[in-house]
């Protein structure tokens, strides 16, 4: 039992340390350049009171040229009143309201499409309202646009989470999308297979027109993705880079919000593909099943062999992700936590009931291609 549970507990910190040791050696964005080119960035927001301002300071404090058109998709809060006492202290800034996108119609790039129609700036930023950029990220972001010849660049961005709802389950969700993403280097310069992150998403406005704009989006609600595939097959490149010390995202709030909104994302991720579900669901609780059948055969070296390694793997992950190493010790708690939302978000993809986001239902994907999504 003992050999058993030291190869278990060596398989999943060898993954483990994969993660890591991609994440450390991914390149880092070239230096701005001294003269960037000026860039509208577009911000959708729909009930976003808690982001609004923050996000506004952290685009306002951009080293690049900027001008600011904050989307407003209906927000029920008080969004829209926030944003509108930052724009009167910020020339750069306006606020337009968005007429509710039709049913079946991705919300975030309705309003994207509908924003975005008389800009005259040659680059356009979409971010997300919990981004925060760093002052330099939008100007480096450029330069690596011009260095390697771009027609768009995303960001990967540092995770930020508190409690335990957070840090249970969202570093085990990313340490997975980056070892499906395998090597940062070929993904930089857009050599990888197409891939991109909505939260940061810089695109060369001709190349965006040139594969019919946002409006050829609508139906996609993995719309970052079908971006990046779209751009690639009009002989584009998209950049995907690693930057977490240059933006950092909280994607939710609390534990409920976190499992909800993981349960949508990996629903369209992983949902209709059952054997990768589960091979995800076992994969993390494997150690701990190891550790149960050790006690169960009476074998306390092997039981605590198993247990460590799982341990020492979530710590090595949690490392690298901007959450606190401490949640690692709980072990199995939050690989249960992982499977049985892997679990949920097989389930609604098989029932054909994804889960609504901000009171709207979100749609399946109707090409193929756009299911490969390997960063939110």
């Amino acid at each position: 039992m003992i050999v058993a549970a030291a190869l278990v507990a060596g398989g999943a910190l060898a993954l483990a340390l994969r993660v890591a040791l991609a994440r450390e050696r991914a390149p880092r964005l070239p230096a701005a350049d001294p003269d960037p080119p000026p860039v509208a960035v577009l911000l959708p927001v729909r009930d976003e009171e808690d982001n609004v301002e923050a996000c506004l300071a952290a685009l306002a404090a951009q080293t690049a040229p900027v001008t600011i058109r904050v989307l407003d998709d209906g927000s029920r809060d008080r969004t829209a009143r926030l944003a509108g006492r930052f724009a009167a202290s910020d020339a750069r800034v306006e606020v337009r309201a968005v007429p509710p996108p039709p049913a079946g119609v991705n919300g975030k790039i309705h309003a994207l499409a509908r924003g975005s129609r008389d800009l005259e700036a040659d680059w356009i930023l979409a971010v997300d309202a919990d981004a925060r950029p760093a002052p330099a990220a939008l100007a480096r972001a450029l330069a690596a646009a011009r260095l390697h010849g771009l027609a768009a660049v995303s960001l990967a961005a540092r995770q930020r989470t508190r409690g335990p709802g957070e840090g249970l389950l969202t570093p085990l969700v990313f340490a997975w999308l980056d070892l499906r993403l395998g090597d940062w280097s070929r993904a930089a310069i857009g050599r990888g297979g197409p891939v991109a992150n909505g939260q940061f998403l810089l695109v060369r406005r001709d190349a965006l027109e040139a594969v019919g704009g946002y409006a050829a989006l609508l139906h996609d609600p993995l719309d970052d993705v079908a971006l990046a595939w779209r751009l690639t097959a009009d002989g584009g490149r998209v950049g995907f880079w690693r930057a977490g010390d240059l933006l950092e995202v909280r994607m939710y709030r609390g534990g409920r919000a976190t499992f909800l909104g993981w349960r949508r994302n990996l629903a369209l991720l992983v949902g209709d593909r059952p054997a990768e579900a589960c091979a995800l669901a076992l994969a993390a609780l494997l150690p701990a099943a190891t550790a149960l059948a050790a006690a169960a055969s009476g074998s306390i070296p092997a039981t605590v062999v198993a247990w460590a390694g799982a341990v020492a793997a979530s710590l090595v992950v949690r490392s690298e992700s901007g959450a606190s190493a401490f949640w690692g010790l709980l072990y199995p708690v939050d690989a249960l936590i992982f499977a049985g939302c892997v679990a949920a978000a097989a389930t609604d993809r098989r029932r054909r009931r994804l889960r609504a986001w901000r009171g709207r239902p979100v749609a399946e994907p109707d090409q193929p291609p756009m299911k490969d999504k390997l960063a939110e």
